[in-house]
């Protein structure tokens, strides 16, 4: 079957964005692509991005503008619409390059077994330079549960495998791409990783992006339910508590056939632990940051001084917090 007859559902949920949201709809207008379906889903908005729609509504396959709880709700809305074969999201201020969903689409052709395509994007805007995100190189499976591994306006899923997970948890409005590779590899869907740079990640003054902390909160509430989920995780599952990372009511379980061997599950752990320190320090949160470092240090000494804690200790402890932001500014 030739590529060009996979279709391809990209929904767009979008809450006032009338000044990014026509860039969005236009990158997917110009792909030159003959079967793409896209449904926009909008959260009521109240600045231009409704005339903006209406403007483009002849492209779309479906389209609405109505109060909902947020992005995840959204989403799911797209979903119940989509009939492609493949399917994914495009926030309304973010793009796609040139070309990339034929790039999907032969992607998809050539492995038939695969259930998830993640790509590179561009991170731009925010008077910032621009700059490319991405894996560079394969990792192991088990190197994706520890938190977002790939940027996610350029991962593209099988919408057979993705039926089996829904819907997407609207309780999550921070990590719920992450919750469903989480769950979608879980469950033995074959994930792969391409070179290619599929799309424009915008960042801005009002993005999501910037909220590393709300990332960080809800990408442990997945890791720790992901732990809860598999044999031998219970005991990280505790340890989350112990430095409250998560709250156990909100903890959940999820259907899984893989199985971790030890380093596997110690490796994931200790992963997450490292970003959720370096998180805490950017941030200059030196309570929570030196409880995590001390953990580190007390039960893993060897990963402790090969990740250079120490360093960064002394610097949250005697470098004062104004001076932190005066440097960081320069740097960037």
């Amino acid at each position: 079957m030739p590529s060009q007859q996979l279709n391809i559902s990209v929904i767009i949920p979008s809450y006032n964005q009338g000044q990014f949201i026509e860039e969005t709809i236009l990158s997917l207008i110009s792909q030159g692509y003959p079967n793409i379906e896209i449904i926009v889903i909008d959260g009521g908005s109240t600045d231009s991005t409704v005339k903006i729609i209406e403007k483009y509504q002849s492209h779309f396959t479906y389209w609405i503008s109505e109060k909902d709880s947020g992005q995840s709700e959204a989403i799911n809305k797209g979903f119940q619409k989509a009939t492609g074969d493949i399917i994914t999201w495009l926030n309304s201020d973010d793009c796609y390059e040139p070309g990339s969903l034929k790039k999907v689409a032969d992607y998809f052709e050539r492995n038939p077994k695969l259930s998830v395509l993640h790509g590179k994007s561009i991170l731009f805007g925010n008077n910032t330079s621009e700059k490319i995100v991405g894996l560079s190189s394969n990792i192991s499976l088990h190197e994706y549960f520890p938190y977002m591994r790939f940027p996610q306006p350029s991962s593209f899923i099988k919408t057979s495998a993705l039926r089996e997970i829904l819907p997407v948890n609207e309780h999550l409005h921070y990590a719920m791409d992450f919750e469903l590779i989480v769950k979608l590899l879980l469950k033995g869907n074959e994930i792969e990783r391409s070179d290619a740079v599929f799309s424009r990640y915008r960042l801005h003054a009002t993005s999501k992006s910037n909220d590393h902390l709300s990332f960080l909160k809800e990408w442990s509430l997945v890791v720790a339910s992901f732990f809860n989920s598999v044999t031998g995780g219970s005991s990280y599952v505790l340890e989350m508590q112990d430095l409250n990372l998560v709250e156990k009511q909100f903890i959940k379980s999820y259907s899984a056939v893989l199985t971790f061997n030890h380093q596997e599950l110690e490796e994931i752990w200790l992963q997450h632990l490292n970003i959720c320190y370096h998180y805490h320090y950017r941030a200059f949160h030196k309570k929570e940051a030196l409880l995590i470092s001390n953990y580190i240090k007390k039960n893993y000494a060897s990963f402790f001084q090969s990740n250079n804690f120490n360093k960064y200790n002394r610097r949250l402890i005697f470098i004062p917090k104004f001076v932190f932001n005066v440097f960081r500014s320069i740097i960037k």
